[in-house]
């Protein structure tokens, strides 16, 4: 595994966990308490409960449990589907959760008057690996080949060096 794919996993995981603790907050509000601050520009009870926090009865919550699902899938068909689809589907995946960062951004500024320090933490998670899907769209095939090789090689060394 090279080191951009193992950082997407990581970055995933932890998106990934972050979503899956706000939707636990959602549907299960009064026995998952949401740890955060309640005054100030910060408020994340404010963001979850308002009206944007759902689009139409789905929690963006779930919405990130799906999106990080995906990309967690989408790192993880390395093996399964050819580099050219997967490259190109992380770069459109991560596009549109960037799209989303943006709205959510606007509507915590602008619309709810406050800040989720929780969504703050996933909305940096998405640029984070929208800018990873960047940087291996951009990085020529041979390139990206001769890294993973490296890794791989880098792999068996240390394994050699352990037996």
């Amino acid at each position: 595994m090279t080191n951009r794919a193992t950082w997407s996993v990581l970055i995933g995981l932890a998106g990934l966990i972050i979503a899956a603790y706000l939707t636990a907050t959602h549907y299960l509000a009064g026995q998952v308490p949401l740890a955060c601050a309640t005054g100030g520009i910060v408020n994340c009870e404010q963001v979850t409960s308002s009206a944007q926090s759902t689009i139409g009865p789905v929690p963006v919550a779930v919405l990130g449990l799906v999106w990080f699902g995906v990309w967690l899938g989408l790192v993880a068909a390395g093996r399964v589907l050819s580099e050219r689809f997967l490259v190109a589907a992380r770069l459109a995946w991560g596009t549109a959760g960037l799209l989303s960062v943006f709205y959510l951004v606007y509507a915590e500024l602008f619309l709810i008057g406050a800040i989720c320090s929780w969504c703050t933490v996933i909305h940096v998670a998405i640029i984070g690996l929208f800018l990873l899907a960047v940087a291996e769209a951009t990085e020529s095939p041979e390139s990206r080949r001769a890294s993973a090789h490296a890794v791989r090689r880098q792999g068996r060394s240390a394994a050699a060096r352990r037996g």
